[in-house]
């Protein structure tokens, strides 16, 4: 009999989305689910250790050693959700058992530093970008075991219009972060080897001027130009410290990105928290739409001809909005990124551009615009190759051949 898999949802929509579409394509495999609602804490806690505990007493009965579930459960979860569930005295759940705990990390590690401090020990982590693994393989050493799974698109079975019928030329799906990381800016004076404004306006500036590089590299060097006597540990502290600054990045490329279509008189619909802040934002070309659930962008992105990507500073690794507009048959325009380059080939099944080549945006849309029947083909291609290698079901059959 396949394992029971435990999945973790009512926590943020969009992972809800990807559990949905994973729990989908497990079950078409054959595997059980037990799906632990955070919306229902108490009343799911108590089914899953009722769950648990009835197979162990069926093992002890089979045997004298500790009840090892590995072979009945495994987790498969998103960002370390449920990591610390635990039993009434106090053990955690997942070491006391034995389950795998496959942690899917749809952010870079910096991000989740407790929680990865305090994992599982049978967690292993799955990040979305190779620089994360690298990463983690480096400064978190209590991980025994991480691997690289790019994102994953879902698809809203419907029909596709035509690009030529569709409603929106270009779709923005994505908040400007900057607006919102304000609580991540750390008190500089916790930062007494540097002085720290000037690495945080170093580091950006850095960022901006290289964007091939990542926000670790930029930290480190800059650390490592001023000071070569900071340890390895305090380097990595540091770098979770100066996490915001990967958010400016991205913040300042995607509205660089977006100003430069309305700018060139390329209407651009926007959704998601602070396109309304800009100093641009009266601008007519910007249609801005507020913030939506992330099963309605879905829909949206089966209305455009165009979906517009840029990564959240992954330079190893995907993001699902590419994906997400393959899948809608859109024809989709992203900055690039190793894993893409060799994933796919630009103007071929989605158009790719380099972040330091950020003016030419506008002439490439509009030659999308000025080509329609090309379009149409990019975006049937793109369609065609999300579809046999970049849903949740090609992630699931990664798992199951590597971990489950």
């Amino acid at each position: 009999m396949l394992k029971t898999i435990i999945y973790f949802i009512g926590v943020y929509d969009t992972l809800d989305l990807f559990t949905e579409e994973l729990k989908k394509a497990f079950e078409n495999m054959g595997y059980g689910s037990f799906v632990y609602d955070a919306g229902v804490q108490q009343q799911s806690k108590q089914t899953l250790l009722e769950l648990l505990s009835s197979r162990a007493e069926v093992q002890s009965g089979e045997t004298e050693s500790q009840p090892d579930l590995s072979d009945s459960f495994a987790v498969v979860t998103f960002n370390n959700l449920g990591y610390n569930l635990d039993l009434p005295d106090g053990r955690n759940l997942w070491e006391t058992y034995g389950i795998p705990y496959l942690n899917i990390l749809m952010d870079h590690p910096f991000h989740y530093e407790k929680p990865l401090r305090n994992a599982p020990e049978t967690s292993i982590v799955l990040c979305t970008d190779r620089n994360h693994v690298k990463y983690i393989r480096r400064f978190l050493k209590n991980i025994r075991q991480t691997d690289f799974l790019p994102h994953a698109g879902v698809e809203l079975w419907c029909k596709h219009k035509p690009l030529q019928e569709r409603g929106i030329d270009v779709l923005y799906a994505g908040a400007l972060p900057i607006y919102t990381v304000a609580k991540m800016i750390p008190d500089f004076t916790s930062i007494p080897e540097v002085d720290g404004e000037a690495l945080a306006q170093n580091v950006l500036d850095e960022l901006v001027h290289h964007p091939e590089k990542t926000t670790e590299v930029a930290i480190e060097e800059y650390l490592r130009s001023i000071r070569n006597d900071i340890s390895e540990q305090r380097i990595q502290q540091i770098i979770v410290k100066m996490r915001f600054l990967d958010s400016y990045a991205t913040s300042f490329f995607r509205e660089q990105a977006v100003r430069l279509l309305v700018e060139s008189g390329i209407r651009v619909t926007a959704y998601g928290t602070g396109w309304d802040q800009c100093e641009w934002s009266d601008n007519p070309y910007l249609d801005y739409r507020g913030k939506v659930l992330a099963p309605q962008i879905l829909p949206l992105m089966n209305d455009s001809k165009i979906v517009l990507n840029t990564m959240t500073w992954f330079k190893a690794g995907a993001h699902d909005r590419i994906f997400n507009g393959m899948l809608a048959r859109s024809a989709v325009v992203t900055d690039d990124s190793t894993y893409l380059r060799r994933e796919f080939t630009d103007g071929k099944e989605l158009v790719m551009f380099s972040l330091k080549e950020l003016g030419t945006l506008p002439e490439r849309v509009f030659e999308l615009f000025g080509h329609m029947e090309s379009t149409q083909e990019m975006a049937d291609c793109g369609y065609q190759a999300a579809k046999a290698n970049h849903m949740w079901k090609s992630r699931a059959e990664y798992l199951v051949e590597c971990y489950l």
